[in-house]
């Protein structure tokens, strides 16, 4: 395999002026320069979307990324590249991909899931395991995403947010990396693996969904490293080549308390290749395959076996409600929904949904020659391993018709996330027979692709953009204003207060204070009635009583605003319309009614309602809470002084080898390993740092020996080289868009103590 890396090729002398020989000698930094120079325009486009430009935020942010993907799909599809050189194309592509999404907001983890995994690691790093998440109960049984960042946190003392990003950075590298080297593996071609990689980031959540804070991140990078494991094993010439079936089985069972979804689909993969093996008589494969599965199985079986009942109440309704609406879909009824809109009835603009059409038809119109290429056997190998990911191309065309409904449109998506990987393969395996006649159509067509997959993917340009405060927008419903009161809640609410809010605030709260949202889902009352009613009466009392509320939070900004995405409330859209399109009377409803007192006035009211059940109103006095998380600016610098001494010797010295894959492929295992030594002894942070010295030092002697010196002259060149000026770019754009981020999410002033109710 690493002979098809490092493959020599015969390349033209570079000729022209002497810095274009320079560029020309150098594809991959000169496609990064590209890609750097379009990330920066895309952080200019952040500060504009922060400062309220919304159109000059929009035209800088999609030339930054026509930019970015132009120079890459030139460099990933070109010849005369080495493999190496097509590796690292991948990853600085996709990374760059991942810093464009994250740069939107690289301060705050505010997107809806995001949050949810955030309020989940802050219960298991301050109270030990299963801390409950009453937004999402599920999440503190699968914290293999957490555990993750909680070793990061614990290693190395930085911020919350940062432990976030490394986790994402972590997860999106192991799967770039794992799918370039599957690829390359079955198409004998490093040429296919980055052609691979360039279609599957037209997947339409690899750039959204894939991106966040979230389970299914960590757990398809998990998915894809255990499949790499196995190949290699395949390849070995060991009776049982237990290495590779160890480490097959590490990032299996690491999946298994990641992501359940994932975990089944796997398993389902696993088995599906043992029988198409068996199949072909491939013997050993389908031994080697149905172990992996047999323990995989185990594994899995035993852990969903403690958190079934969870899971069931979990993901019950939302293949209810998909399967419901994908009926009335078969049925020509649209339910009154409109279709190609926001949640507010808002359409997306004309050019957009024809790029979006354009993608669609154009993914199909390769489809139809790539699958007849891979069934007759002219691609893919004539096995009957080879239907498996037939299979999952041949399933796209049925991806676009569910979203003419909400929820199956939502398990569309998901699904997405693996149909691309069977798309992305067979449609490479074909393109790269036929690169000559696809030459001049590489550039536009990649744009179409990738742009067209970014807005199914990911909305309209509200969710990609910055901006001032939206109703029932996710992020953009975060702003300064919701930080400085749910910081103020951090600040005054009694540890465990239960609090009654929309999904907004129920979520961003508890990432700043210790408040226990009040969600049917957990096992409490659905309390969406008190909000969607135009007056309080005795059986919204009744039900605040029931449901123990002690404080009622309500966003005077969405009075007259329609949800934009998703509900306001738990299960809002049950509730009528006074619970989608939110009344002033519901709203200001609460300034007049007996038992509510205010005791937080402004854009966003707190109301304390404990007098109803004859509870004493006191309150706490701490610190603001700043930021989620704590942090240890010693530790952290300490860490990060190691860290730089590390990549530097690296450099100096050109890493490259299996070794340093598997190192890499196997780090999210070793990090939640880490955190569970973490969660479990409560180790201190010196017990941290020298944790990680003694990894460093032990990482160095592991990779150490398959790296190569680099000469003196060869270093200086590094410093003027376009990967230097990239990192230049880079540092400038994270800057720029870090502080319209701060300027404009961050609360400048905190806010007054309570007006009533007296310190304990």
């Amino acid at each position: 395999m690493n002979r098809l890396l490092e493959r020599p090729v015969d390349d033209p002398a570079p000729t022209g002026s002497s810095v274009v020989r320079r560029l020309r000698a150098q594809p991959v930094g000169s496609a990064s320069l590209a890609g750097t120079a379009g990330l920066f325009a895309q952080a200019v486009a952040y500060a504009f979307g922060w400062s309220g430009e919304a159109l000059a935020a929009q035209v800088f942010w999609y030339l930054g990324l026509v930019v970015m993907v132009s120079a890459f799909a030139v460099l990933l599809t070109a010849g005369g590249l080495r493999g190496s050189q097509r590796l690292a194309g991948s990853l600085v592509f996709t990374l760059l991909l991942h810093a464009s999404w994250l740069l939107s907001n690289p301060v705050l983890a505010a997107r809806f899931d995001e949050s949810l995994h955030v309020t989940t690691l802050l219960g298991l790093t301050q109270d030990g395991w299963f801390t409950g998440n009453t937004m999402l109960p599920v999440s503190p049984h699968y914290p293999g995403l957490e555990l993750a960042a909680a070793g990061v946190h614990w290693l190395t003392g930085l911020p919350f947010m940062v432990c976030q990003i490394v986790v994402v950075l972590l997860a999106r590298t192991t799967f770039v990396l794992a799918l370039f080297l599957l690829a390359t593996r079955v198409g004998r071609s490093s040429r296919v693996g980055s052609v691979v990689v360039l279609l599957y980031a037209a997947s339409p959540q690899f750039y959204f969904f894939n991106a966040q804070f979230s389970y299914q991140t960590v757990a398809i990078a998990l998915l894809l490293a255990a499949l790499w494991f196995l190949v290699q094993a395949y390849d070995a010439a060991e009776h049982w080549p237990w290495s590779r079936l160890v480490g097959a089985q590490v990032c299996l069972a690491a999946l298994a308390v990641t992501h359940h979804l994932t975990s089944w689909v796997t398993l389902v993969t696993l088995l599906g290749l043992t029988l198409l093996m068996l199949a072909g008589s491939e013997k050993r494969r389908a031994r080697l395959t149905g172990t992996t599965l047999a323990v995989a199985v185990t594994v899995t079986a035993a852990w969903t076996a403690v958190v079934g009942p969870l899971i069931a109440r979990y993901l019950g309704p939302v293949f209810t409600d998909a399967g419901n609406e994908l009926r009335q879909v078969l049925a020509l009824d649209g339910g009154g929904r409109r279709i190609l809109a926001d949640g507010g009835g808002e359409p997306m603009p004309t050019w957009q949904v024809v790029i979006m059409t354009a993608a669609i038809v154009l993914w199909c119109l390769l489809l139809l020659p790539s699958g007849w290429a891979a069934i007759k056997g002219r691609t893919l190998r004539r096995t009957p391993a080879r239907w498996l990911p037939l299979a999952l191309a041949a399933a796209y065309p049925l991806l676009p018709l569910a979203r003419f409904s909400p929820s199956a449109g939502e398990v569309a998506d998901r699904a997405s996330t693996f149909v691309a990987l069977g798309l992305a393969l067979v449609v490479a395996m074909w393109a790269v027979t036929k690169q000559a006649e696809l030459r001049g159509l590489v550039a536009g067509g990649a744009v179409v692709l990738v742009v067209g997959g970014t807005l199914l993917g990911g909305g309209p340009d509200w969710q990609r953009l910055p901006g001032p405060y939206l109703a029932g927008a996710e992020q953009r419903s975060v702003d300064h204003d919701t930080v400085a009161a749910a910081q103020w809640a951090g600040r005054y609410l009694p540890e465990g207060s239960r609090i009654a809010a929309d999904t907004t605030m129920d979520r961003v709260m508890p990432n700043f204070a210790p408040v226990v949202p009040v969600t049917q889902g957990s096992g409490s009352l659905n309390v969406t009635p008190v909000f969607a009613a135009r007056w309080i009466r005795p059986p919204e009392v009744a039900l605040l009583r029931d449901a123990a509320v002690d404080f009622v939070v309500v966003d005077t900004r969405t009075a007259g605003e329609t949800v934009r995405s998703g509900d306001y409330f738990e299960a809002g859209s049950v509730f009528g319309p006074d619970a989608v399109t939110i009344s002033p009377e519901s709203v200001q409803k609460f300034s007049v009614a007996a038992g509510f007192d205010l005791v937080l006035d402004g854009p966003v009211r707190i109301y304390d309602v404990r007098s109803l059940r004859g509870v004493p109103e006191t309150f706490a006095d701490r610190e603001n809470p700043g930021l989620p998380g704590s942090w240890s600016p010693v530790q952290a610098v300490i860490s990060l002084l190691l860290l730089l001494v590390s990549a530097a010797l690296l450099l100096l010295r050109g890493l490259r080898g299996a070794r340093a894959q598997t190192v890499t492929l196997l780090s999210l295992p070793v990090l939640m390993l880490v955190g569970v030594l973490g969660v479990a002894f409560a180790m201190s942070q010196v017990a941290g740092t020298c944790f990680l010295l003694a990894a460093t030092v032990g990482l160095w002697s592991v990779i150490g020996e398959h790296t190569r010196r680099l000469s003196r002259p060869q270093w200086v060149r590094v410093l003027v080289s376009p990967a230097a000026a990239s990192v230049l770019l880079v540092a400038g754009a994270t800057g720029i868009a870090t502080h319209a981020a701060w300027e404009g999410q961050l609360p400048d002033r905190e806010l007054p103590p309570p007006l009533v109710g007296t310190a304990p």
